[in-house]
Parts: C-alpha cells; sequence; structure tokens
C-alpha cells in the first residue's frame, strides 16, 4: 500500500496546474469597481446612480476559506484508510469484514442524517452552528478512538463520528451555495467539487505516509487536531444576512415539492458515486487477472482517474457558465458510461487511456451537477437540497461495491464493468430526456428563476 501511496503523493505532479491555481485566485480576488458620480453633470441621480448593485466577487471567506475546509475535512475521512488494517486487525482482533463493516457503517450515517441536517440548517437559519458542531464533535471522536480497545464500540463511534462529519461538510457546501452569485456560479461549484475530491485523493497515501512513520494511530490523531482547527475556523466563515432567517418546516416542504427538477442532479450523482465505489472495490481486483500485482502501478493506474477529475473542475466549471450546465452533465454522463464499458475489455497498455480519459469525463460531470442544485434550489432550502443530493451519492456509493462483487462472481469483470457503463448511459439518456423537455416547455426558465430567489 505504501509504494502505492509513492505513487499517488508526488508533489511534481500537481506543479503543471499552478496557472489553473493562479487563474482561480484572481477570480476570487477580483472586486467591482464603482467609479464616483460625475459632478460636473445636473444634481439629479441618473439611472446607472440608482441602478441595482453589481454583484461582488464572494471572495476568500465567501468561497475559497469554505472550498479549503472541504479539502481537509475530505482529506480527514481518508487519511485513516493505510493504517485500519494495522489498527482493527492488528491491535484489535477484528477481521477483514469489520474493516470493511468500518467504511460501510459510515455511509449509513451518512445516508441517515445528510438530509436531516440540511433540513435543520434551513429551518433554524445558522449554517455556521452546523457546521462548527459538526467538526468540533468530529474532533473529539477521532481523539477517543485510540481508547477503544472493543470492535463493537469502534463501529458505534465511528456511526456517531459519520453523524457529525456529514453535518460539518454538507451544510458547509450548502454555505458555498449560499455564497455564489450566478454569473461565477460555475467556476465556484468546480473549486468545491475539486476541493472534495483533491482531499479525497491525497488523504490516502498521506495517511500511508504517517502510518508507517508513526504509528497506527497517528492518522486518527491527525485528523482530530484538522477537525478541531477547521471547528475554530469555523468561527470566521462569511454568512449573509438572507441566510441568517428560520424558515418554517411548511415553507421548507413546500418549496422542495415545487421544484421537481431537484431530483434531477441527485439522480445523476447516484449513478456517479455507484461507478465510483465500483471502481475502488473492483477495478484493483481486475487488475490482479491482468498481472498486475504491484501496488505502485496500482496507485499510478488510479492516479491517472483521480487527479484530472480534481484538477479539471476548476475550468471546466468556467466552461459550463457559457452553456446550460445540463449539456455538459449529459454529454459527459453518455461518453463517461461507454468509456465504463471498455474498462473490462481492455488490456493493460490501454486501460491507461481509458482510465484517464474516465478522470476527464468525471471532471466535466460534477460542476454541472452541483451548479444544477444551486440554480433550482432557493436561498431557504439549500441546506435540504444538498443534503438530499449528498443522501443520494452516500447510497450510490454504499450500493456500488455490493453490486459490483455481484455482477463479477455472477459472469465476471467484463459484466460487471458493462453493467455499471449501462447505469450511467441510461441515467444520461433518461435525465437528458426529461432535462431537454423542460428545456423546451418554458417551465425551466420559472423553476431556476424561483430557485434564485
Amino acid at each position: 500500500m505504501d509504494s502505492g501511496s509513492q505513487g499517488l503523493g508526488t508533489p511534481a505532479i500537481l506543479a503543471p496546474h499552478t496557472p489553473v491555481l493562479f487563474s482561480c485566485w484572481k477570480d476570487l480576488s477580483r472586486q467591482p469597481r464603482h467609479s464616483l458620480p460625475d459632478l460636473t453633470m445636473s444634481s439629479e441621480p441618473s439611472a446607472a446612480t440608482v441602478s441595482a448593485p453589481v454583484p461582488r466577487s464572494p471572495g476568500l471567506r465567501g468561497v475559497l476559506l469554505p472550498c479549503s475546509f472541504l479539502f481537509v475535512s475530505m482529506l480527514n475521512l481518508t487519511l485513516i484508510v493505510a493504517g485500519l488494517k494495522d489498527l482493527m486487525i492488528d491491535e484489535l482482533g477484528g477481521t477483514e469484514e469489520d474493516v470493511s463493516l468500518f467504511f460501510s457503517i459510515e455511509m449509513v450515517a451518512y445516508i441517515v442524517f445528510a438530509p436531516l441536517w440540511g433540513l435543520l440548517s434551513d429551518r433554524w437559519g445558522r449554517r455556521r452552528l452546523f457546521i462548527g458542531t459538526g467538526f468540533f464533535f468530529s474532533a473529539c471522536i477521532y481523539a477517543s478512538y485510540p481508547l477503544v480497545f472493543s470492535i463493537p464500540w469502534l463501529l458505534t463511534l465511528r456511526f456517531v463520528q459519520g453523524a457529525f462529519s456529514v453535518m460539518g461538510w454538507s451544510v458547509l457546501m450548502a454555505m458555498v451555495l449560499d455564497q455564489v452569485d450566478e454569473s461565477r456560479r460555475g467556476r465556484f461549484m468546480g473549486l468545491m467539487g475539486g476541493s472534495l475530491i483533491l482531499g479525497v485523493s491525497i488523504g490516502a497515501p498521506l495517511g500511508g505516509y504517517v502510518s508507517r512513520a508513526y504509528g497506527a494511530y497517528a492518522p486518527l490523531q491527525m485528523a482530530s487536531v484538522l477537525f478541531f482547527v477547521l471547528a475554530f475556523g469555523t468561527l470566521v466563515l462569511a454568512t449573509s444576512g438572507q441566510h441568517q432567517r428560520q424558515t418554517s418546516m411548511r415553507d421548507i416542504v413546500s418549496a422542495l415539492r415545487r421544484r421537481p427538477l431537484l431530483l434531477l442532479p441527485s439522480l445523476f450523482y447516484l449513478v456517479d458515486r455507484y461507478t465510483v465505489g465500483f471502481i475502488v472495490v473492483l477495478f484493483p481486483l481486475y487488475l490482479e487477472t491482468l498481472g498486475v500485482s504491484d501496488p505502485a502501478v496500482k496507485g499510478q493506474l488510479l492516479g491517472l482517474f483521480l487527479l484530472p477529475f480534481a484538477l479539471l473542475q476548476y475550468p471546466i466549471g468556467r466552461w459550463t457558465e457559457r452553456i446550460a450546465p445540463w449539456k455538459p452533465l449529459v454529454g459527459g454522463s453518455l461518453l463517461y458510461g461507454v468509456a465504463l464499458c471498455a474498462i473490462g475489455y481492455s488490456g493493460l497498455y490501454s486501460l491507461w487511456w481509458v482510465m484517464l480519459l474516465l478522470g476527464v469525463l468525471a471532471a466535466v460531470m460534477f460542476p454541472p451537477a452541483l451548479t444544477l442544485v444551486a440554480q433550482f434550489s432557493g436561498s431557504h432550502i439549500r441546506g435540504s437540497a444538498m443534503g438530499g443530493f449528498n443522501l443520494a451519492g452516500s447510497i450510490g456509493f454504499a450500493i456500488g461495491p455490493i453490486v459490483g462483487v455481484w455482477a463479477y462472481k455472477a459472469h465476471g469483470y467484463g459484466f460487471a464493468f458493462v453493467l455499471a457503463g449501462a447505469l450511467e448511459v441510461l441515467a444520461a439518456v433518461v435525465g437528458g430526456a426529461m432535462l431537454w423537455r423542460w428545456s423546451r416547455s418554458g417551465r425551466w426558465a420559472e423553476i431556476a428563476g424561483e430557485g434564485d430567489r
């Protein structure tokens, strides 16, 4: 595993993307400038003077800081992966099934609590309180893991920790949606998505280095410290006054029922996360059949998927600002499904290109899906909308490995990958037809316009 971590963790791979990050910083720091009125003209106010103010960039506290928090929170969730065998099997006497259950039970907590926290954050209008509470108690539970010497108690704590972790990062995603104006929505959704995926990608190899150098408990302690930093850092996050008001449950439910289009980005996200969970479990096993047993090579192949997935989301998000976001979502999903079908029939050489293509196409899909969630949800229900979106993703990620292993045992790897790709194609066809129909009917403009209010 350590060798594979080295393959994913080489800092030099980030160097070619420095211009992208610099461009991102310029967009965040650019503020509109307002000229002084011409005093030589009439003293009556001009139309330009009384017109609505130009929306200003959300800036450092509005977007860049929350996205850095999302990066750290996702890094924490995968930081402990490398040391789990040493912790649960060697230290506590558990089994491989216990290790698998350690991940699954956290996903169950996401499924149960993600929509609840989103709903309550809309109801009370206190996003920052939920974020800080979630990160603080996550830190406390991570700090307590080394004090537990029973597998059942460890799994119980894991469920509670998952409930608090999803409180922090899911409501934080809703806060980013609150801060972003429509004209720059695509690029900031790309920045948020890239932060999430980059954190997931870096966490596991970093945890491998920490575990090897300082022991199996070190990643848990490191994650605890980082969550404490996030909890207290929440105090400086920017909030907007219009998102501090309380909203009744009846109004929230009524608003959600008037926005059926919110189900579509969630449908795409469910299938996308299904394929990710499928790849995480089945792809390394498939490589064994091709004669690849070196963890470094496996890590490099997964890196070909994860790195473009993370680093291309910001520029692709900017691109979606120029077109209807549902078009790259549908087109990318269709091509992604076709490429996924090809994995099970690819040789080792062609597999490098297929994985690179999959990473690029995955980056094409995620920012438009987030943009549609923002577009179809009003400011008073964005917590609920993001909670439902993350609920769908968690369900997809949980069932992906289960269905994938069943399909492989029933008919082999080729069938398993074709089944996953076919589900992605089916989602693209069905979801695309519905989105096209709504865009042609005129109802699209009505719902999207209502969503921004």
